[in-house]
């Protein structure tokens, strides 16, 4: 061979010489190795025989005739070797260096910096097009960990990448095994946690929670078996006859619940939910005194806000499936041996409990058949699907924080009629169903007004306990925050109950119960309450409000659902330790929005581009409460008719228009499929407007009050939307603060005005189109208020629609690595506005004319006669707190909007 891949031999003694001297002979590339220093000699003169003397002082006896060897081979510079491919198997005798290379070009280095500025020169366009897209570090533009060999001493740009090469096929079979043994045996380790028996120490009394040491939990699960009862408290199921429901393994015995059993308790539960709509029904026709009584935690006084229903159905099921949960636990429990039933509990039932359910469960009303039972099966379904969101349970824990008993306010219409009444408890007299209601209402009675002798009977008749253990196999528990709600729906669900068995609208003969009296209702209620209904009873609703009490305290302690961090410069915010979000991808979520509604609007609209809409000459009373006012429909400003150029365009455009020839004759008829892909185009443009008008107008409004908003008033409610200096804002209502405070609490939030423009645009020419065609083609009238609500159904949006079109919105412009839902963005908002946000206004007092900062214009008040608070008070100048909507606070909520928008780089 010729060139550098010349043949060349060495003795073997010649190579064991080289060996003990720490080098190597290479070959194919031949060249002398320095083992030590892990790079190729200069082979020329004396040179590898002075490395080894200065570098290794190695003696000049070890290393005599190595130069006249390695003159003798004759081997070429290092430098004028060729490098290996990359993906080569590492060389064992060269230096692996950690290195770096541009993604673009592929050079490389082992500085970062070096590869920074290289990026920066050579690579602007790629650099351009990465950061519309939401990237703009520079690491992501560089490969990293790569492992670098070169010939020669750090000769970086001549070096290639080496990879570690595969694992023999038995080697790699016998890792895979030991692999999954051992995962196997993480498996069994995670799910079989063994808790210490006997009594608690001193040092693990040391390491118990406040939480801990309040619910007792340690002590009540202490010998018992978690994962059954867990299984015990599951909703019935429907299961064929031949079949049982399966419970678990219990000591080594398979636990099951029979198929007939298993029917009986559905039967049980169905008659509990006509039970409870029986109290919803009971509720409704009960004088606001009573409720507010009945509400009420103290024994001396009632509380300010009448009890009230959820209104939300689904709200409805979730409270209910609580109770049902401890019915269906204690009827499985009875039904087991005594002596599997006590090592399940760690305990026995008491006497009372055994009767108690041996009447429920014996009583002949269950043998009759029941159609109804077939709705309990879907019930339960849906609570295998059941997925409240977030903003479902903060309102939930609003109704008590001050031990109230609902959730959300109802509009409630009653009407009397005495007759039907009486004609509909005749009826009920000789009902199977009805006798299954009255049974049910007797022992959950019962059961909530049994008062406990002491802490170990208490824990024994508190079944809500189980609900407190976090997993399937019951080796955690449930902190504070994801407890207290359930307290509340238990709460809520004991009150209905014992409002039922005290003053039923209707008699319960079964159980007993008389139709409450005309008079005397209010003792009749506080006779009960006071030893039963009360914080510090010892029934359990007495637990249960001490119990919230301190969860809610404890809750408060615990931090934020997310922890976020930001960078030194603020521009981006990482959360759960690896997520990151830079603001400039924060803002384009908003633009996003922006530009989609805008192509929505120009489809729907037909092309159709009117001139931009001069909001400030708009008129709009906003003191104004007839219903059907807005100023979409105030006669000044003659909007009411625009939207006839779109309505035309749509029924006379030669593509897309929503009106067709018939085969036949002459005529033209409605396009009834155009129709309905325009009802479904606005409904699809309206969600991502909900969107936009969320990230828009500043810190986000609960979302189930979004939903709220109405573009005109009602006969009960005013509008959620106005103009205020020149702006579109809208109004919303805080039910929750509302609840709690029995005051309104009002936030505007204004609009920049290209998102007013296209709201604007909507409200006057998309929105009356969409009901013409509505009302033209499909009959259907339309009365609907509400300004986020879908016209192609009949139906209304829940926050679960609002959510799924946030997060296919973060999709799109983030990626899938970060998907944002209703909770997160709310927390995000937050966090930037304190960050980038905040301090929208000084601090001012508006009612000071004594002190030495007093504003001197306060002289002006005292020329009205007044002082400053009357004056601001009597002449709608006073904005200190949100339950009045006076133009001081409208002016204070526009600045917030404003600086919000002007982060967002909305705001012209």
């Amino acid at each position: 061979m010729t060139g550098i891949h010349q043949e060349i031999s060495l003795s073997l003694d010649q190579h064991s010489w080289l060996e003990k001297l720490h080098l190597h002979f290479n070959l194919p590339e031949p060249a002398i190795i320095c083992t030590l220093c892990g790079y190729a000699l200069a082979a020329d003169d004396d040179r590898v025989g002075r490395h080894l003397g200065e570098k290794h002082q190695i003696s000049k006896a070890a290393r005599q005739k190595l130069n006249t060897l390695v003159n003798s081979l004759k081997l070429p510079s290092p430098d004028k070797l060729p490098r290996r491919q990359d993906g080569s198997v590492p060389h064992p005798h060269l230096r692996i260096q950690d290195g770096k290379a541009c993604r673009y070009c592929g050079l490389r280095s082992i500085n970062s910096e070096v590869l920074s500025k290289h990026i920066r020169a050579l690579h602007k366009p790629e650099l351009a097009a990465t950061r519309s897209g939401g990237k703009h570090w520079l690491r992501d533009h560089i490969h990293n960990n790569l492992s670098l060999q070169s010939w020669t001493f750090n000769d970086v740009k001549r070096a290639w990448i080496v990879t570690e090469p595969p694992a023999p096929d038995s080697i790699q079979h016998l890792a895979n095994q030991l692999l999954d043994e051992e995962r196997k045996h993480l498996g069994l380790h995670s799910s079989a946690i063994e808790v210490p028996a006997g009594g608690v120490n001193a040092s693990s009394q040391a390491m118990l929670t406040n939480w801990m040491r309040r619910t007792g939990w340690e002590r009540i699960f202490e010998r018992a078996d978690c994962p059954i009862l867990i299984s015990l408290s599951a909703l019935p199921k429907t299961i064929p006859l031949e079949t049982v429901n399966y419970l678990g393994m219990h000591k080594r015995q398979r636990l099951s619940i029979s198929a007939t059993d298993e029917s009986r308790i559905s039967s049980i539960v169905a008659a509990l939910d006509r039970l409870l709509d029986q109290c919803g029904e009971t509720v409704r026709f009960t004088d606001l005194s009573v409720r507010r009584w009945l509400r009420g935690r103290l024994p001396d006084r009632p509380y300010k806000a009448p009890f009230e229903l959820v209104s939300q159905a689904k709200s409805e099921r979730v409270y209910r499936n609580e109770f049902k949960r401890c019915i269906s636990f204690w009827l499985r429990v009875w039904r087991l041996p005594p002596t599997v039933s006590r090592s399940i509990l760690g305990r026995s039932l008491s006497k009372p409990q055994q009767m108690m359910l041996k009447e429920l469960w014996l009583d002949s009303c269950w043998d009759e058949p029941n159609d109804e039972v077939d709705d309990i099966y879907n019930i339960a379904a849906d609570v295998v699907e059941e997925d409240i969101d977030s903003e479902l349970e903060d309102d939930v824990m609003s109704e008590f924080s001050e031990y109230a008993s609902t959730s959300e306010a109802s509009e409630i219409e009653s009407s009397s009629d005495e007759e039907s009444d009486l004609e509909s408890q005749r009826g009920r007299a000789s009902s199977p169903q009805v006798f299954g209601e009255d049974r049910n209402c007797t022992a959950a009675h019962i059961s909530s007004s049994r008062e406990t002798y002491d802490s170990y009977d208490r824990s024994v008749d508190a079944v809500f306990a189980i609900r407190g253990l976090s997993s399937e196999e019951g080796n955690g528990y449930l902190r504070p925050a994801r407890y207290t709600p359930i307290l509340s729906r238990l709460i809520y669900c004991t009150r209905l109950i014992f409002l039922e068995a005290i003053l039923p609208r209707r008699a319960h003969p079964h159980a007993g119960f008389a139709a409450r009296p005309r008079y005397g209702q209010l003792a009749a209620l506080n006779a009960i309450r006071i030893d039963h209904m009360c914080d510090g009873t010892l029934s359990p609703l007495g637990e249960f409000f001490s119990l919230l009490a301190y969860g809610m305290s404890l809750q408060q302690s615990e931090g934020p659902a997310y922890h976020f961090d930001w960078s030194e410069d603020g521009q981006t915010i990482s959360w759960d330790g690896n997520i990151q979000l830079s603001m400039g991808q924060f803002r384009s979520l908003a633009h996003e929005a922006f530009r989609q509604v805008t192509i929505q609007c120009q489809r729907l609209m037909y092309g159709f581009e009117p001139e931009d809409p001069d909001i400030g000459g708009l008129r709009d009373r906003l003191s104004k409460t007839s219903p059907g006012y807005s100023f979409l429909t105030d006669p000044q400003n003659r909007l009411e008719e625009l939207y006839l150029t779109v309505f035309m365009r749509a029924c006379t455009a030669p593509v897309d228009g929503l009106l067709k020839t018939e085969q036949r004759g002459s005529g033209s008829d409605w396009d009834v499929d155009a129709a309905q892909a325009y009802l479904y185009g606005h409904d699809a443009c309206l969600k991502t407007m909900m969107v936009l008008s969320q990230l828009d107008s500043g810190q986000g409004a609960r979302v189930s009050e979004l939903l709220t908003l109405e573009q005109a008033n009602t006969r009960s409610r005013l509008r959620g939307i106005g103009i205020f200096g020149g702006k579109i804002f809208s109004i919303t209502r805080h039910h929750k603060a509302r609840l709690t405070t029995n005051r309104e609490f009002q936030v505007a939030r204004f609009f920049s005005p290209e998102v007013a423009t296209l709201l604007y645009r909507y409200l006057v020419y998309i929105r009356p189109t969409a009901y013409a065609i509505l009302r033209r083609c499909f009959g259907h009238e339309s009365q609907g208020t509400l300004i986020f609500a879908p016209i192609s159904k009949n139906t209304t949006w829940t926050t679960w629609v609002f959510t799924e079109e946030l997060k296919r919105l973060s999709r799109g412009v983030l990626g899938t690595d970060v998907e944002i839902g209703v909770q997160l963005y709310r927390q995000l908002s937050i966090a930037i506005t304190e960050r980038h946000v905040h301090g929208a206004l000084p601090t001012f007092d508006h009612f000071d004319d004594m002190t030495a900062a007093a504003d001197p214009d306060v002289a002006f008040a005292w020329q009205s006669g007044h002082r400053p608070k009357q004056r601001y008070t009597s002449y709608g100048l006073d904005g200190a707190y949100p339950d009045k909507l006076q133009p001081s606070l409208l002016r204070i909520h526009a600045s917030c909007s404003e600086r919000w928008q002007t982060f967002l780089l909305f705001y012209s």
